[in-house]
């Protein structure tokens, strides 16, 4: 007999129109696994985002595809644009807050290049410091979700007075995220910058290419249609999301999930939890 999944519910907050340039989603995410002994793993395909995770009231687990073993995960994690797949492990009932930035956000509020924290997660209070314990421990001790947006939202306006105003390559790498096929010069055009300077922008908002960045936005696409209607046929997937032809798709695949699409298609057949969900839906 199959164990009882959690139930799952998601709240998606309205962001403060000061915070639009800088943050595309927050999520307050509520997983009840009763009184069931449950250990659940779920995909972190490689993804464009760039995040930071609150986990309350547990301590989820993670591994990278090449390793063995899980380890603990940060209560607060940022993580930028990866190329690396990992699992996630959750094992109790749970709240997370899930902060989507704006291609380039995280870079505006941190200063730091994204190289810094390209393709892993890392604790924010590595990165940030003590100040982040503050906005953990407010966190902690709220119990209504419209409290818990308004003390994470309050963090980040703060923030605003120490942060650069956004810039034409902010507008353009938003419009990029979205139109993953467009050309990287016309992108650079609606950055105002020539090609050269705009590549060297890009790694340090992105903390890669912006031909790589496109690439792994319309991967991520595929695998969250793929995720979500996992019948759907190859070919019909590969040009719905624009690929050139299936074999395209099927490099994509091998590159960025480390496995093939049919191994992909066994794994969502069965149960498991998804982590990375699709944010501009819910």
């Amino acid at each position: 007999m199959k164990p009882l999944l959690p139930i799952i519910q998601t709240e998606k907050c309205s962001i403060h129109p000061a915070l639009r340039s800088l943050i595309r989603h927050i999520v307050i995410i509520e997983a009840d696994f009763g009184n069931s002994q449950i250990s659940i793993e779920g995909n972190y395909m490689p993804s464009p985002e760039q995040a930071m995770f609150i986990n309350l009231y547990t301590r989820f687990k993670s591994r990278k595809s090449e390793e063995k073993n899980f380890h603990t995960v940060s209560s607060c994690t940022l993580i930028g644009a990866h190329i690396t797949p990992f699992k996630l492990l959750a094992e109790e009932s749970h709240r997370s807050v899930s902060i989507i930035f704006q291609p380039g956000g995280l870079n505006r509020i941190l200063n730091i290049p994204m190289t810094e924290i390209f393709d892993n997660g890392y604790s924010a209070r590595e990165v940030i410091g003590k100040e982040i314990e503050e906005l953990l421990d407010k966190s902690h001790d709220t119990l209504s979700h419209e409290d818990l947006d308004s003390i994470v939202q309050s963090y980040f306006l703060r923030k605003l007075n120490f942060i650069k105003d956004p810039l034409p390559i902010d507008a353009a790498l938003q419009h990029l995220l979205i139109n993953y096929n467009s050309s990287i010069e016309v992108i650079a055009g609606m950055a105002c910058m020539s090609l050269r300077n705009f590549e060297r922008k890009c790694k340090e908002r992105l903390g890669m290419s912006a031909k790589l960045y496109a690439r792994i936005a319309r991967f991520h696409k595929a695998y969250k249609i793929l995720e979500s209607k996992p019948s759907i046929a190859w070919t019909e997937l590969a040009y719905k999301v624009g690929y050139y032809d299936h074999m395209h798709f099927i490099k994509d695949f091998k590159e960025f999930a480390k496995q093939t699409p049919t191994v992909v298609y066994k794994e969502l057949e069965e149960e498991h939890m998804q982590f990375q969900l699709d944010w501009d839906k819910l």
